[in-house]
C-alpha cells in the first residue's frame, strides 16, 4: 500500500468496486454514475480547493464541502435534477463510509441530511403513433445496415426498454415463437419478461438469419461494424440518423428524438389505448408505481389509439478492475469503464 493513500481514496475504492457491485449488486451502469458523481468531487476538491488528493482525508469530507461543490455544479450549467443525482450518489457514499469509520459519523450524517432542490414536472416528450411508426420504418431493410437499424428501433419501441437493456440484449433473450417475449434485464440486475408483437418477431427473426446465424445464444445480439455489442451512443447514432433525414423533409416532425424518448412514446400510447396503469409499471420495470403516473399525468392526446395499433409496421420480407493503491484516484476512477 503506498504511503499516501488516504482513507478517502481506500473508501472510495472499496465502495466502488467491492459494496456497490458485490454487496448491494448495482448494475454497472448504476456504478459508473456513482463513479462519475465521486469523480466530479475530486475534480471539485483539486482544481477548484486547490487540494492534493495525498492530503485529502475523511475529515474534510464535511457538509460544507458538498455544498460548495453543489453549488459549484449549478454554477457550471448542471441541471437540478442531475444535481440530485449526483448529491444521492454523495449521500449514499457518506453512509457506507459512516459505517466504515464511526468516529466520523456524526458529520457524515450531517452530509446525509442535505436535502435535495426541488424539480419542476418537465413535459413527457413523446412521439404520436405515425410518427414513431414513420421514424421505424425509415431505415431500408433490403440493406445489411438498413435491416440492424429498424430491428434497433423496433425492438426500443415494442419492448419499451431502456436503451442499456437493449444494448445488454443476448441471442437467448428473445423468444420468436408462439407469443413472443423479450427477457430483459433492468436496474439492479432485476429481469422482466416482457411480450413484443408477432411483426417485430418476424423482424428479429429476419435479422437473426442474414446478419447473427452463426452467434451463440450468449452472444450479443445486436451488435455494431466492428462485430462489438452496440452501445448507448451507437444507438442514438443511428436514431439521429433517421430523424435528421425525416426532418430534412419534413420540417414538422422533431428535430430531436432521444432513445428514452421511445420509452416515452410506448407508455403514452399504451395509456392512451387504456391499458391498465398497474400493467404499464410492470411492463416498464417500475419499482414504484408514482414513476409510472408521470404517464397519466401528461397529454394524453392519444387516448382513442386502438391497442392492435401500437405495433411497428414492418414489411415482412424484410469487471472492474481491481484497485491498486499505488494509483492516482482519478487514475482509477477514469479506468472504470
Amino acid at each position: 500500500m503506498s504511503t499516501n493513500t488516504t482513507d478517502f481514496a481506500g473508501l472510495v475504492s472499496e465502495f466502488l468496486t467491492d459494496f456497490l457491485p458485490l454487496q448491494r449488486n448495482y448494475s454497472k451502469n448504476t456504478v459508473l454514475s456513482y463513479r462519475d458523481a465521486l469523480k466530479l468531487l475530486v475534480v471539485f476538491i483539486t482544481q477548484t480547493k486547490g487540494i492534493r488528493l495525498t492530503d485529502f482525508t475523511m475529515k474534510c469530507f464535511d457538509r460544507q464541502l458538498i455544498v460548495e461543490f453543489l453549488e459549484w455544479l449549478r454554477n457550471r450549467g448542471v441541471s437540478v435534477s442531475t444535481a440530485n443525482q449526483r448529491l444521492a450518489a454523495i449521500k449514499a457514499f457518506a453512509e457506507y463510509a459512516g459505517c466504515q469509520y464511526i468516529e466520523y459519523l456524526a458529520p457524515l450524517q450531517m452530509v446525509q441530511n442535505i436535502k435535495a432542490k426541488k424539480t419542476v414536472s418537465r413535459e413527457i416528450v413523446y412521439l404520436s403513433v405515425e410518427q414513431m411508426a414513420k421514424l421505424i420504418n425509415q431505415p431500408d431493410i433490403n440493406t445489411f445496415t438498413g435491416l440492424r437499424h429498424r430491428t434497433v428501433m423496433t425492438l426500443l419501441y415494442d419492448s419499451g426498454c431502456r436503451v442499456q437493456e437493449l444494448c445488454d440484449l443476448m441471442i437467448r433473450d428473445v423468444y420468436t415463437g408462439s407469443n413472443p417475449t423479450v427477457r430483459l434485464y433492468g436496474k439492479g440486475n432485476k429481469y422482466r419478461t416482457v411480450t413484443i408483437s408477432e411483426k417485430t418477431a418476424v423482424l428479429i427473426s429476419e435479422y437473426i438469419r442474414r446478419q447473427r446465424h452463426t452467434a451463440l445464444a450468449d452472444e450479443p445480439l445486436i451488435i455494431n461494424r466492428t462485430h462489438e455489442k452496440i452501445s448507448r451512443d451507437g444507438v442514438n447514432y443511428i436514431i439521429n440518423k433517421y430523424v435528421t433525414e425525416i426532418h430534412t423533409g419534413e420540417p414538422d416532425f422533431p428535430e430531436k428524438v432521444h432513445a428514452h424518448g421511445f420509452r416515452h412514446s410506448k407508455a403514452m400510447h399504451m395509456l392512451a389505448a387504456g391499458i391498465n396503469i398497474v400493467y404499464i409499471r410492470d411492463f416498464l420495470g417500475h419499482e414504484d408505481i408514482s414513476t409510472t403516473m408521470i404517464y397519466s399525468r401528461a397529454d394524453n392526446r392519444l387516448k382513442n389509439e386502438a391497442i392492435n395499433k401500437l405495433a411497428p409496421k414492418v414489411t415482412e420480407d424484410a469487471n472492474f478492475q481491481d484497485w491498486t493503491k499505488d494509483h492516482d484516484l482519478l487514475t482509477f476512477l477514469n479506468s472504470l469503464k
